[in-house]
């Protein structure tokens, strides 16, 4: 039997997970659960528990067998109910789908994602007990308080690395970076996509980029590092015609964001409410360029849609997702060695884009 395990607030990848299991034919050796019970987006064939140990325990108590385990994805949370499966089902075969926050936000590791605007914002930012409480459940192990990494932190790290067997992702650089959080993981690496293009972009063919928008980032998340790239780019030219993607993350840094652009461009377009998935990706065909400055894999559902759109991508170059886009043959450019007039003023040819 086959258990998925996943920690999603807003559930909506779960019950995509249960339409497939669903959809199958082999419901009856697929289960699901998901470790947060007021998700915004549920389905009948998902269980629902608190992230409690009792929870862990009285859920796989009631289970008679188990083969696979696979969580989506594997944080602190999955490690916990990960460490009461393996003890009814020593012998369950783990797999990690990784969605990358859990592997990059680690708590050694934050540093490493922000540019010098969003560090000063993040350490200027007011905490309280809540709201470290909220940032550590994303992290993988939660150690983030205010008195810094916990001593058993390295332990915990490694012990949780220990009981997976497959790290499964698009990217293969992912797993080149797990290897260097913790070396010498006898992990095996097992090439695995979410969703399909067509699952991504529904009415895949209707979407080509034909407008002169410049953007900037996905999200107002503090790791899109938007401020630097605004810097940037009016410095080599105000007149662009900017769209600012700011539906969702910190409100407060995406009202400085907002102002800083309005601030250096003379148009700029924000995009403060979520839109419906169709009308997202028509939005982005009024893109030609698309600049992303996480230092890590993230927007993916973004990145790919404009670049199958025709649109020009530039990430940093140190991210797994440039590194294994080049590997692929896609025509995917750097924020450090392209981001000048001539890239952003040349669009992709008809050859590259195919």
């Amino acid at each position: 039997m086959n258990l998925h395990v996943t920690n999603d607030s807003y559930g909506l990848y779960p019950v995509e997970i249960a339409k497939r299991i669903r959809n199958s034919g082999t419901g009856d050796n697929n289960r699901i659960v998901n470790l947060y019970p007021t998700s915004v987006y549920k389905d009948s064939l998902i269980s629902y528990i608190p992230e409690k140990k009792a929870a862990f325990i009285k859920y796989i108590a009631g289970l008679d067998r188990l083969d696979k385990i696979i969580f989506h994805p594997y944080n602190e949370t999955a490690y916990r109910f990960l460490q009461e499966a393996v003890k009814k089902f020593p012998g369950v075969t783990v797999y990690w789908m990784c969605w990358s926050y859990e592997l990059y936000n680690l708590p050694h590791l934050l540093h490493t994602l922000y540019e010098p605007f969003s560090a000063a914002y993040l350490a200027k930012r007011p905490f309280s007990i809540n709201s470290l409480k909220k940032i550590g459940k994303g992290v993988y192990i939660n150690t983030h308080t205010a008195l810094g990494l916990r001593k058993d932190y390295k332990a915990r790290l490694e012990h949780a690395h220990s009981l997976v067997h497959y790290f499964c992702s698009p990217f293969y650089a992912d797993y080149q970076f797990l290897e260097t959080v913790t070396p010498g993981n006898k992990i095996q690496y097992l090439p695995v996509a979410y969703l399909s293009l067509e699952e991504i972009i529904p009415n895949l063919h209707t979407f080509i980029s034909t407008g002169n928008k410049v953007m900037i980032g996905h999200s107002a998340s503090l790791e899109g590092n938007h401020y630097e790239v605004l810097q940037k780019v009016s410095e080599i030219d105000a007149s662009y015609p900017v769209l600012l993607p700011l539906s969702y993350g910190d409100i407060v840094y995406g009202d400085l964001i907002k102002k800083e652009a309005r601030e250096r461009f003379d148009n700029v377009e924000v995009l403060e409410n979520k839109l419906e998935r169709n009308a997202y990706y028509q939005k982005l065909t009024e893109v030609g360029w698309a600049i992303f400055n996480s230092k890590v894999q993230q927007g993916v559902g973004n990145i790919m849609g404009l670049i199958w759109m025709g649109a020009k991508v530039f990430l940093d170059k140190d991210t797994s997702t440039y590194k294994d886009l080049s590997a692929w043959g896609i025509h995917i450019f750097s924020i450090q060695n392209d981001l000048n007039k001539y890239e952003l003023s040349n669009r992709l040819s008809f050859e590259q884009i195919e």
